[in-house]
């Protein structure tokens, strides 16, 4: 071990190195904790905008449910039966007084049908008839991640689903 020189501060580790390594102030590591806290509180907000896959195939087979019972309650009734979707609501109904089925705020939905079931620009329906044909349509289900597509076919009635994957931007 050396001793100090006279006259001289003894020497330390940090004295002899050029600079030295210091640990960080409680305000530092306060800030810093505030930051990440914040920065992961954030994480769900982003995540939950969306719908998942598993919430937007759910909905397509209410949609396909609701649409086959309509279907069904014609033939068995012998009484036309009218499928209504609302797209701006995202919601349907499988009669006029059974309270509408409501879908998750992330699908994006499009009705293509018959001119003479078009209520308005977000409304319209599938009419179904006695003998299982329809007036036809197709629904277009969508999120940011997939795209469905519902089609009931005019002559027999049958509603047919496809995945078309990636939705068109």
């Amino acid at each position: 071990m050396r001793k100090a020189a006279k006259g001289k501060a003894p020497t330390s580790p940090c004295s002899l190195q050029k600079t030295c390594a210091r640990g960080f102030s409680l305000i530092e590591l306060l800030i810093a904790l505030t930051l990440l806290v914040a920065a992961v509180s954030l994480v769900p907000v982003y995540l939950s905008k969306g719908v998942s896959t598993a919430e937007l195939k759910s909905s397509v087979r209410q949609i396909v449910s609701g649409l086959k019972f309509v279907r069904s309650e014609a033939v068995s009734r012998s009484k036309e039966q009218v499928f209504l979707l609302d797209v701006q609501k995202r919601e349907f109904t499988t009669h006029p007084k059974r309270k509408a089925r409501e879908l998750p705020n992330g699908l994006d939905l499009r009705l293509k049908t018959a001119e003479s079931e078009q209520i308005s620009d977000d409304q319209g329906g599938i009419r179904f008839f006695p003998d299982g044909s329809s007036t036809g349509g197709e629904i277009s289900v969508s999120s940011d991640a997939r795209e469905f597509s519902i089609s009931v076919n005019w002559i027999s009635g049958k509603v047919a689903v496809s995945d078309r994957g990636q939705p068109k931007p």
